[in-house]
């Protein structure tokens, strides 16, 4: 193979590769953007904790439903590189813990999750500043945006109730470094009839039938 025709298959593989990123770029806008929004909520506090605790009302059965996740947070961390604290653990956090259920017309649990946020952080915007020197690093920055928590295909119309919990902040600290992460502004949307993300895309929701 000359170079020429080298030149030419590099070329052809970066278009291919440039089309399907566009690909999954516009399907994924199109699946998002689909449905209707069936509810919003807002959360109250309680002890440490944002609490959602909604009725959510289904016109009809065997249509995708997705709860999307709207937040503004605040991060920060401070790591001292002394020579002392070399082998120590370092705090570092990113989102809080979360449980989530869902409880059908006949008031009984069809699904329950436990984690954190941490996965569904990278699909949010975020700005950061911070300072790096030979003895110390720190950094504090926000996340703001919307993500898919959870898409589910429900059997049956009816209303269904939606139970979300939220930590509101955390905090680490271990000798030489601090870590905190703390939920600013949060609320919950209900969408019916949309077209469940595509599989190609890992995002980090659950997908159930219920």
């Amino acid at each position: 193979m000359d170079a020429s025709a080298g030149i030419i298959v590099v070329l052809g593989v970066i278009t291919l590769l440039v089309i399907v990123a566009v690909y999954r770029f516009v399907t994924q806008r199109k699946q998002l953007s689909s449905g209707r929004n069936i509810g919003r909520f807002f959360p109250q506090k309680q002890e440490g904790k944002i609490v959602f605790e909604n009725p959510i009302t289904i016109t009809a059965g065997g249509k995708w439903r997705r709860l999307l996740l709207t937040l503004k947070s605040a991060e920060a961390y401070k790591i001292q590189h002394s020579p002392r604290y070399f082998f120590e653990k370092v705090a570092f956090l990113v989102g809080t813990p979360y449980t989530l259920t869902l409880k059908d017309v006949q008031n009984r649990v069809v699904h329950t999750e436990s984690g954190t946020l941490e996965p569904f952080v990278a699909w949010l915007g975020s700005r950061h500043r911070g300072t790096d020197t030979i003895l110390s690093e720190s950094s504090s920055g926000s996340h703001q945006g919307t993500v898919t928590l959870l898409e589910f295909l429900p059997r049956e119309a009816g209303q269904y109730t939606l139970s979300l919990q939220i930590k509101d902040r955390v905090e680490a600290e271990y000798p030489g470094s601090f870590s905190s992460w703390e939920v600013l502004e949060i609320e919950l949307t209900a969408m019916e009839d949309v077209i469940p993300l595509s599989k190609t895309v890992k995002y980090p929701h659950q997908r159930i039938r219920i």
